[in-house]
């Protein structure tokens, strides 16, 4: 068989494997956290109930409990992962050494952790675990069929975007994520391995899922005052998106093969778990924050609050040691975020839906602190399934968000938070 037949029937499997993983870990995810806070998927009403329902039906003192269990699970886990496994290897890591890929028995336990912690209310995403789980299959195939450096890359990148894919139902923003963000490059057989793994791995998912929304929303309105918003809050959630980017970078405070991690992790989930007995909002990726600006549930006094709250949860996750992705808590903060900025622009200047506005926070804030607008873009629209009429909008605020970003950069290059 040539490279490129093997290459191709690797792609195959990848997407297929991708899109069980997706499948499989959400399914876990969800049946944790409803165990763990003592909800049922559907209401009385055939309705279907959100972790955020569930977290706020949960009496206080279970929220703290259950975060505890949670640090337990952060700080015993991953210090025996670190202590007693094989050292963990990134997916950036693996794409500069594609033939080494993915130790795959630590990975899996590694992506499980995440899952598990996100579940019992880890304020990080949980995206990180299909991508590294699928990277893991992907790695036991490239020796087996003796792919070259450039073919294994390739694999590697496809088998990370079809789990992003798979598990946000979101197959052309996989398929961009690759490209923009793990690759680099947009050669046609990039795109094309890109699209067969991120597509089929959404459709497989699809079997068992369902064609899911993340975000199901009412039509969201579009005007002309929301494209003039958009333009002028782009530099200041920019801004906002390198602060959260450095205020993240300085963690976690221990290797995670120090003992004295757990004590650390116990203390800092309790901490989270506190919080949430007031403001469960702040538990899980950032779903349920976004959900509340999407749909107007929440004044802009509450909308900062959620804001200072979760970056305060997730630094303090990091801190601790925690694995997780940041798609969702950046999409959350720069929801939030806009939609209090929406608040005052409509109390001086013509109005536009705060709504609106929340999703558009949500891409720019994401695309800038994750280094991947266009795919932010995509990725949005695919969530939320909004009107093509939001594009320019969401271009607009995307477009002066990465001009100020670069100035910025080169302007204050070497500050660093100590």
């Amino acid at each position: 068989m040539t490279q490129q037949k093997k290459l191709w029937a690797a792609l195959l499997l990848t997407g297929i494997v991708g899109g069980v993983v997706g499948m499989v870990l959400t399914e876990l995810m969800h049946f944790i956290q409803h165990h763990a806070y003592g909800y049922t998927a559907f209401g009385a009403d055939g309705t279907p109930i959100s972790f955020r329902e569930g977290a706020e039906q949960a009496a206080p003192l279970r929220r703290l409990a259950v975060l505890a269990g949670c640090g337990v699970a952060v700080g015993c886990g991953w210090w025996a992962l670190q202590r007693f496994g094989r050292p963990l290897v990134s997916i950036q890591t693996a794409l500069k050494r594609p033939l080494a890929g993915l130790p795959f028995g630590e990975t899996v336990c590694h992506a499980l952790l995440q899952i598990i912690t996100v579940a019992l209310g880890s304020p990080l995403g949980r995206e990180v675990a299909p991508r590294e789980m699928s990277s893991a299959f992907a790695s036991l195939w490239i020796k087996r069929l003796g792919l070259d450096e450039d073919s294994a890359r390739l694999l590697i990148a496809c088998a990370s975007g079809a789990g992003l894919a798979a598990v946000y139902n979101v197959p052309l923003a996989g398929t961009l994520f690759v490209l923009e963000t793990l690759l680099g490059v947009w050669t046609q057989q990039a795109v094309a391995a890109a699209l067969l793994t991120s597509v089929l791995a959404t459709a497989v998912a699809r079997l068992g899922l369902g064609d899911v929304q993340q975000y199901p929303l009412p039509e969201l309105a579009v005007n002309q005052a929301l494209l003039w918003w958009a333009a002028a809050v782009g530099p200041l959630l920019g801004g906002a998106a390198i602060l959260f980017q450095r205020t993240a970078k300085p963690f976690p405070l221990l290797k995670r093969d120090n003992i004295r991690m757990v004590p650390l992790a116990l203390a800092a989930f309790v901490a989270i778990g506190f919080i949430s007995m007031f403001v469960p909002e702040i538990l899980g990726n950032g779903k349920a924050g976004n959900q509340l600006v999407f749909a107007g549930l929440i004044d802009w006094q509450g909308s900062l609050t959620l804001t200072a709250l979760k970056w305060a949860a997730v630094l303090l996750a990091l801190a601790a040691g925690a694995y997780g992705g940041l798609i969702t808590p950046s999409m959350m903060l720069g929801s939030t975020l806009a939609f209090a900025s929406a608040a005052l622009w409509n109390t001086f200047l013509p109005h536009m839906p705060s709504e609106t506005a929340a999703v558009v926070g949500a891409t720019v804030f994401l695309g800038v602190s994750m280094n991947m607008p266009l795919t932010a873009v995509v990725f949005i629209l695919e969530l939320t399934r909004a009107p093509a009429a939001l594009l320019m909008p969401l271009c607009a605020g995307m477009a002066t968000a990465v001009a100020a970003e670069k100035a910025w950069k080169s302007r204050y290059s070497g500050f660093t938070l100590k």
